[in-house]
């Protein structure tokens, strides 16, 4: 009998020594899929609470853990609204990474920790002219959706507008002809742009194209790429997505994709 419980103390001492040991090794040496789902909570939650106003909690468990990935689900999240910081970690503690708010420029993932650095990128944007009360977007905040009601049928079909909806806006010819927000969103809330980001940068470089500032076939775009087979990727081939250059764009792994936007200091 004493033999036996002598075996079964070794068993659970060894069980406790094996259970520290992985605590310890996830703690000091945590996985690049751990640091990238922190990476990746803090950053959700920061932009949500500091640029759109939504609760942190609301946020985590929405725009976080729902989507189903079983690692986000157990994230835990810190927010200091003083410093404008959030802290992310498996359990709070494994794999700790840091999003810190910025003037002017939104949230911005910082794995390095190195906040003072990542605050140095700031805007202090100019003050617009107010908008005028009467007038029709976009020189004003009224829309009239009445010559288009079947505009308004559409986004008004739950079916259409599909599950979590948050934001529809419809425009046509420069003007806004229907929208509809879902709880507690509206015309005034922030919204991650994610690819639609894509578009803008085509309109910002079709301006430049059209004022004589860049060419289509402009090659050699950087200078690391001057030296090997980049040095012929043309404007055109990046803005079509053509380049050529390898890439993965796996999100729910560590992938060329994640790794840019959640283990690198500096995404570029």
């Amino acid at each position: 009998m004493r033999a036996v419980a002598k075996f079964i103390k070794w068993l659970l001492g060894l069980v406790i020594l094996a259970v520290a040991a992985l605590f310890a090794w996830l703690y000091f040496a945590p996985p690049e899929l751990i640091r990238v789902g922190a990476g990746y909570s803090a950053k959700i939650v920061c932009s949500n609470v500091f640029i759109a106003g939504r609760d942190p909690n609301q946020v985590l468990a929405v725009d976080v853990q729902a989507p189903g990935h079983p690692l986000l689900r157990l994230m835990k999240i810190s927010v200091d609204k003083e410093r404008g910081l959030v802290s992310a970690g498996l359990l709070w503690v494994l794999g700790r990474s840091v999003a810190v708010k910025r003037d002017g420029v939104g949230c911005a993932s910082v794995p390095d920790g190195d906040t003072g650095k990542a605050r140095q990128t700031s805007l202090r944007a100019a003050a617009s002219a107010p908008a005028q009360a009467d007038a029709l977007w976009p020189d004003g905040e009224r829309v009239d959706a009445s010559q288009n009601p079947e505009v308004a049928k559409i986004v008004d079909d739950s079916a259409m507008a599909g599950p979590g909806m948050r934001a529809i806006v419809v425009v046509k010819n420069g003007r806004v002809v229907a929208e509809r927000y879902g709880d507690g969103f509206s015309a005034k809330t922030p919204l991650l742009g994610w690819s639609m980001t894509k578009t803008v940068n085509a309109a910002i470089v079709g301006t430049l194209v059209r004022d004589g500032k860049l060419a289509l076939a402009n090659k050699g775009l950087f200078a690391p790429w001057k030296a090997d087979g980049r040095a012929a990727i043309s404007l055109a081939d990046m803005m079509a997505m053509s380049s050529g250059l390898a890439f993965n764009e796996d999100y729910g792994d560590v992938a060329d994709v994640t790794r840019m936007l959640y283990l690198e200091p500096d995404m570029a």
